[in-house]
């Protein structure tokens, strides 16, 4: 006899069943599974489950819809306590890493609901999901700027675009079994450099420059009026010739006296 859960009330009823649902949906995409899967994994009956969605359709909808507001709900949590909110950005990075390595269904669900992004709607939910989440990686960055921490010259949106982009490469790097290639030190090393790339330059004091004229050397002159120095400027005036010029006069006598 299949074990059914206890009677629940409605509204706990129905996110089992979401919860259930993307579990199923993340392992098998949407064309490969069905409601009785969802069903026995939430431990409620086909009828139960129709209950609350009547089509298959509805139930993957609902479950994509349901999905990227939960982590972003607890994205801007973490946002709304962060003293340093370039560090939360970092942090953030490293959780969903670290949540990719314990086999998380999250990730692995939207990338199978790719695959169905043709369906308009779909592909709204998908849209929605990613922009949710540069919403608040954007406005993390944006308080940054505002404290003096980030530089001005960078547009938010983009910056936390670029931090999707590197989400999108631990997604892909581990469902291709490739986690070898970005081990946690890597990912630490590479979410400092991105940090980095964000943080405001310390401001250093001005270097003191001189302001005073450069001195120019005085020219060396032979006697007849010679520049030694092969420049122009004022000479030297001669020394007038006399009888005192030399040394031998200029002290007192020569050495006839």
């Amino acid at each position: 006899m299949r074990q059914r859960a206890p009677k629940r009330p409605a509204a706990e009823r129905k996110r089992l069943i979401l919860e259930s649902a993307e579990s199923v949906f993340a392992e098998s995409g949407y064309s490969n599974s069905g409601t009785e899967q969802v069903a026995r994994a939430a431990g409620v009956s086909a009828a139960a489950l129709y209950r609350y969605f009547p089509s298959k359709r509805d139930l993957y909808l609902a479950t994509l819809r349901n999905a990227g507001p939960r982590l972003q709900a607890l994205w801007a949590e973490q946002a709304r306590q962060a003293a340093d909110p370039l560090e939360a950005v970092r942090r953030l990075g490293l959780e969903y890493y670290d949540h990719l390595q314990g086999r998380s269904s999250y990730a692995r669900l939207w990338f199978q609901a790719l695959g169905d992004a043709d369906d308009p709607d779909v592909r709204e939910a998908i849209a929605a999901n990613f922009t949710g989440m540069v919403d608040v990686i954007a406005g993390l960055i944006a308080t940054a700027q505002a404290r003096g921490l980030a530089r001005k010259d960078i547009d938010p949106r983009i910056a936390a675009w670029h931090f999707m982009a590197i989400g999108f490469t631990f997604d892909l790097v581990h469902h291709l079994a490739l986690d070898g290639e970005l081990d946690r030190g890597r990912v630490e090393a590479w979410g400092h450099l991105f940090i980095d790339s964000l943080r405001e330059a310390p401001h250093e004091p001005p270097k003191r420059t001189n302001t005073r004229a450069p001195r120019r050397a005085l020219p060396v002159r032979q006697p007849g009026g010679e520049d030694l120095a092969g420049r122009g400027g004022d000479p030297l005036p001669p020394v007038p010739e006399s009888a005192h010029d030399s040394l031998g006069t200029a002290y007192g006598g020569g050495a006839d006296d």
